[in-house]
């Protein structure tokens, strides 16, 4: 059985699913249904808004790609046994334009650009005060790879930052 519920909506929210429902063709009650189930299943699944944010973000404009960590290994495992300075130069020149990207997203000091990468499951964050960031790798072939996009990232866009390796770690300290 259906039961009805008034809710109170300010001129934004309004504004917003007016638009939804224009985009939907589903009727406001069938919109706000689907909207409840969506939050529903986000809440069950235990996700953020921010990691939700990000992904959307990586993934919408279809600039990133969804990587099962196996895959990711194996790639990571041939990449240890080169020592192609090539491969590394490239690494550079992302990282460089990414600091542009970033900042054009807001992403400008080191810890919402740690926390935005972290996203993307190379590391996993642990702030231990002062300015001083633990990163924990998934993988421990990785380092040098997330070692030199990040140190490109803060040289691209000025943050003096220094990046320690431990083991499977990295070590992030701001200047």
């Amino acid at each position: 059985m259906a039961e009805r519920l008034s809710v109170s909506l300010d001129d934004k929210s309004k504004e917003k699913l007016e638009k939804m429902r224009k985009m939907t063709g589903k009727s406001t009650s069938e919109l706000i249904r689907d909207l409840i189930d969506l939050g529903y299943d986000i809440y069950q699944l235990g996700v953020d808004t921010d990691s939700l944010e990000a992904w959307v973000d990586y993934l919408a404009k279809r600039q990133h790609m969804i990587l099962d960590i196996e895959h990711w290994r194996v790639i990571f495992n041939e990449i240890e046994g080169v020592n192609n300075s090539e491969f590394w130069r490239q690494m550079e020149e992302i990282g460089l334009s990414h600091a542009v990207q970033y900042k054009m997203k807001g992403l400008d000091t080191v810890e919402k650009i740690l926390r935005y990468v972290e996203k993307a499951n190379w590391y996993e964050i642990k702030d231990e005060g002062n300015g001083v960031y633990t990163l924990i790798l998934n993988d421990l072939k990785i380092k040098r790879f997330v070692k030199t996009f990040l140190e490109k990232v803060f040289e691209g866009q000025n943050l003096k930052a220094e990046i320690k390796e431990g083991f499977g770690k990295l070590i992030v300290v701001e200047k």
